[in-house]
């Protein structure tokens, strides 16, 4: 399968693309220094540029028949405007000319119009808006643009990611309980993403995932 990934040096992005590679699909990344890549050049195509330029992110999806973004965001309260633009880019790319899937890396604080969190989910929701707000509120608005898409887009919404080895023990559901030891580990999370690209389970769904 031909993929475009984009968040491809970050924490989990580079075991997607590690896994993206091992299971032969050839592979698109946006980077802004594509030298972070120098290692696997060989075996990807690389676009030099930026999230927020609609040219670069048409350049990246240009020929793909999936786009999985693992893309995650700073602290800076700029980044909500960054993450609602590149949304409204990639959208607006994918409805014209690109794949009709979309993997989306969310979060387990981020909300779906019209679902009823347990109380528990809502507290723990509450306490990450309060210690990462502008983490989340990025993440939501990236998230709300895309629900109101026509894509067939799956959101994955994963608790506390770690950077451990894989465990192979992956969990998704709409009413998973998440409570403070809820996690999961980079690879294991690459893994869902990664196969959300073949498979409807989720479609036009946001699940929690976790170990």
């Amino acid at each position: 399968m031909r993929l475009a990934i984009f968040g491809a040096t970050g924490g989990i992005g580079r075991h997607v693309l590690a896994q993206a590679i091992a299971a032969g699909h050839e592979v698109a990344v946006l980077v802004r220094d594509p030298g972070k890549l120098t290692s696997v050049a060989a075996d990807v195509r690389v676009v030099s540029g930026d999230i927020t330029r609609r040219e670069d992110v048409a350049a990246a999806i240009s020929g793909c028949e999936a786009v999985i973004s693992a893309l995650g965001p700073t602290a800076d309260a700029g980044q909500v405007g960054v993450f609602r633009e590149w949304a409204h880019h990639l959208v607006a790319c994918m409805q014209a000319t690109g794949p009709p899937r979309l993997v989306l890396l969310s979060g387990a604080a981020v909300d779906v119009p019209g679902e009823r969190k347990a109380v528990s989910d809502r507290i723990a929701s509450m306490a990450v808006r309060l210690l990462a707000k502008h983490v989340v509120a990025a993440k939501q608005a990236e998230f709300d643009v895309v629900h109101g898409s026509l894509l067939d887009w799956i959101a994955a919404r994963p608790p506390r990611v770690v950077d451990g080895p894989a465990t192979g023990r992956i969990a998704a559901g709409l009413d998973l309980r998440l409570g403070p030891r809820s996690r999961i580990s980079q690879p294991d999370l690459a893994t869902f993403l990664l196969r959300q690209t073949t498979d409807d389970t989720w479609l036009r769904r946001a699940p929690f995932v976790t170990s």
